[in-house]
């Protein structure tokens, strides 16, 4: 379009902190997270504006958008469950719920509870169970661990495919698309029903100059081939229903009263923050 565009990177709570300040010259357009929970942040310090835009409200299923309208996501990621086939059959997995029951004892393995989407699965199990029922849940998974918690999903999935573990939570980033098309070998996932996601996303900045413009750009990135673009670049989902996701592990693209808004991640990650700490898992 001929508009120079300055790109400031940084850590995530420092941006959106810069923006709730207004301390960045010239001030911030455009605030792009790796997680929703700094939108909700901005959002709920007053910090963005509403994303007006009929494109958007028709490309984007509506649990992927702020139910007011001030961010949306630009991919997803899903929490599956990756598992070795020779200790489970599909057949014997169900949510995440079910791993903190005596049949997974010495088989689950997970990554740390700082990771992202073991953060979306634990708060939106709060949304879905309430806080008490999802901490019982948690603490099964800690009782049931066969190793310490993993820092990476590389090594998850390693220990998984050497017979470590049986079965263990990650995102879809885990087993993406540049295994050529197929899941790594010795390992096989399963996607729940209406999986849980985290995605990241953008929102206008309140004090923003050029609020037109951004609009526009964010409309620009949501087209189907940038999506698909996109995502591929991000080893994730495209958020667009028209977009086509280029990765193994496919998740319904759906916009009903089954699936949970991902801004329930941020309404609950502080309490899911603290049910981790009190069941100790680190």
């Amino acid at each position: 379009t001929g508009v120079p565009v300055i790109v400031r990177n940084g850590a995530a709570v420092a941006m959106v902190d810069d923006v709730i300040l207004d301390s960045v010259s010239p001030p911030a357009d455009l605030l792009w997270t790796p997680t929703v929970s700094g939108l909700w942040r901005a959002a709920q310090e007053g910090a963005l504006r509403p994303l007006q835009s009929t494109f958007i409200a028709g490309e984007v299923p509506g649990w992927l958008r702020d139910p007011d309208d001030y961010w949306v996501s630009v991919s997803y990621r899903s929490a599956i469950l990756v598992y070795d086939p020779d200790v489970f059959d599909k057949s014997e997995l169900s949510d995440y719920a079910a791993l903190a029951e005596p049949r997974y004892r010495a088989r689950l393995c997970l990554t740390s509870s700082s990771h992202a989407i073991n953060q979306a699965v634990i708060a939106l199990m709060i949304d879905a169970l309430a806080v008490k029922p999802a901490e019982l849940v948690v603490r099964g998974w800690m009782v049931n661990l066969a190793a310490p918690v993993f820092g990476n999903e590389d090594a998850l999935v390693e220990a998984i495919r050497s017979g470590t573990c049986g079965v263990g939570i990650a995102s879809s980033t885990a087993v993406a698309s540049d295994r050529g098309g197929e899941t790594a070998p010795g390992i096989a996932v399963h996607v729940p029903v209406n999986a849980y996601a985290t995605a990241e996303g953008f929102g206008i900045a309140r004090h923003a100059r050029n609020p037109a413009g951004a609009t526009a750009l964010v409309e620009w990135l949501l087209m189907p081939a940038r999506q698909t673009q996109h995502a591929a670049t991000m080893r994730s989902h495209p958020v667009s229903r028209r977009a086509a996701s280029k990765q193994v592990v496919q998740t319904a693209l759906i916009d009903d009263s089954a699936r949970r808004n991902i801004a329930v991640l941020a309404w609950n990650r502080d309490e899911a923050i603290k049910l981790a700490e009190r069941a100790r898992y680190r």
